[in-house]
């Protein structure tokens, strides 16, 4: 583990319907490793929704039941009320959809809140 002395909260934006429901389990075991997980919607890219896939679907999975579901829209308020009431210690975004846009929003909450 890299910070094996430090909290480690991972943000997940899961990608396509198909690949969540073929994937899910796998998602759910590797997401137990962390600390606390934001499981974010899918981002669905050019797929329709499948009925019954959904991120809720991996938290059902994972054995950590320190997990927060939630929209990317809502994501900054999420962090920034976390903020206040405990340290993010060390924080990472995952996903291959459009988790890389929160980057430097979530930098900015994190900065300005440091400061």
């Amino acid at each position: 583990m890299l910070y094996p002395t430090r909290k480690v909260t991972g943000i997940f934006q899961p990608h396509l319907y198909t690949r969540t429901r073929d994937f899910a389990e796998g998602f759910a075991k590797a997401l137990d490793g962390l600390d606390e997980c934001i499981l974010l919607d899918i981002y669905p890219a050019r797929e329709l929704p499948i009925p019954g896939v959904s991120s809720a679907m991996i938290a059902g999975l994972m054995k950590n039941k320190n997990v927060t579901l939630t929209s990317k829209a809502e994501l900054l308020n999420l962090l920034a009320g976390r903020q206040q009431r405990q340290n993010l210690e060390v924080l990472m975004t995952m996903g291959a959809g459009d988790i890389d846009t929160m980057i430097e929003p979530i930098k900015i909450l994190v900065m300005r809140d440091e400061r």
